[in-house]
């Protein structure tokens, strides 16, 4: 989850709540009502909204005109519903996730919220994959590369690596390429924490129809045994070197909540981050954690990692004595598009409907 979208769901969940400070606005001309329910979104989503969707294309076309549909099939058949929040509902589009919530006008204490459907967020969407989230270890033994499961939490590589993926497959795949090879060309042996992507919509507990149910805060607490168990057990002062792409990021902070004690036998290095990085640093520092000669890497090719180091840094600061990496992170947020996306956004109002306002945006978002 992004850092928008954590301090999105850190709001309360009932629409109109003295908690709830979102701005909400019409999706588009074509959901305001005259057909079917209204469908709002909240406004501040611009910026994310462009980074995955472009308007322009294909794809982007067929994504818009899914969701528009909410307007007559919300909350039906084929969406998934918070087991927790029975008003709140997951809808896959395209290849996307869509998160949003459908109130009625029913007299609620607290609530004010027109009646509706309102989208508060929106990510990639995970399928489903027959490997469990956890620790692996990937060998290269006789010619070919084999990777299973650690049954005792305990990372032995030298290298580690932490990668979502569609399957284990896929993961690992990615995880081999940091991994690198030895001396003689050989690949060189990794643990890989794996995260099936389907927890990256780290949303909360979602009842899908087929009536699978995924708990992020379980695989987080998976990864944070894995990093105790294998400071306890290392038998080298020579920390396991781990690397995070992308959304993995995410489940680490989730993860270092749950760890207390000391990290200093493993090293991080975080690439194209989306999550709250200044957070995520400053947990590690203080947990006496290592950290690679350049410790946040950015691609900048992944905007939404970009968007995240600048509502990350807009949040909060480094420690101290880290001033060069804080450097570096603004100059990366600079490269992102949310500086112009939050005025676009704040421009979006009664009179302009979110769609035209991220089709203005779109325009200034490489893709």
């Amino acid at each position: 989850m992004s850092i928008v979208s954590i301090k999105r769901r850190q709001l309360a969940y009932k629409l109109g709540s003295k908690a709830d400070t979102r701005q909400f606005v019409p999706f588009s001309k074509t959901t305001n009502g005259d057909h079917g329910r209204k469908v709002f979104i909240d406004a501040a989503l611009a910026p994310l909204f462009a980074s995955l969707i472009d308007p322009n294309s294909a794809k982007g076309v067929q994504t818009i005109m899914k969701i528009e549909q909410l307007r007559a099939i919300a909350g039906g058949v084929t969406s998934n519903s918070n087991v927790n929040t029975p008003f709140e509902y997951m809808e896959n589009f395209v290849d996307l996730a869509l998160y949003y919530q459908i109130h009625n006008g029913v007299a609620e204490a607290g609530n004010s919220a027109v009646p509706g459907v309102y989208i508060t967020d929106i990510t990639f969407a995970g399928s489903e994959t027959r490997s469990p989230a956890g620790l692996y270890v990937s060998k290269f033994e006789r010619g070919q590369t084999q990777t299973s499961a650690v049954t005792n939490d305990v990372a032995t590589a030298d290298i580690g690596t932490i990668e979502s993926g569609r399957n284990l497959e896929a993961a690992s795949r990615k995880a081999s390429a940091i991994a690198g090879t030895d001396g003689w060309g050989m690949q060189n042996n990794f643990n890989l924490f794996y995260i099936p992507s389907m927890v990256i919509n780290e949303m909360g507990l979602w009842m899908t129809p087929s009536l699978r149910s995924y708990r992020p805060q379980e695989v987080a607490q998976l990864l944070a045994n894995t990093l105790v168990r294998t400071q306890e057990s290392r038998p080298t002062s020579n920390p396991i070197s781990w690397t995070i792409d992308s959304d993995g990021a995410k489940l680490l902070q989730l993860a270092l909540e749950n760890v207390s004690g000391i990290l200093d036998k493993h090293q991080f290095k975080l690439v194209d981050p989306v999550a709250d990085v200044v957070k995520i640093i400053n947990a590690l520092d203080r947990k006496g954690a290592k950290f690679d000669n350049s410790p946040v890497v950015y691609s900048g090719k992944n905007k939404r990692a970009l968007a995240s180091a600048a509502l990350s840094l807009k949040a909060g600061s480094l420690n101290r004595h880290q001033p060069t990496l804080e450097s570096t992170l603004r100059i990366q947020a600079a490269k992102s598009a949310l500086p112009c996306a939050q005025t676009s956004a704040n421009r979006t109002n009664g009179n302009l409907d979110f769609l035209t306002s991220v089709k203005s945006l779109s325009g200034a978002i490489l893709w």
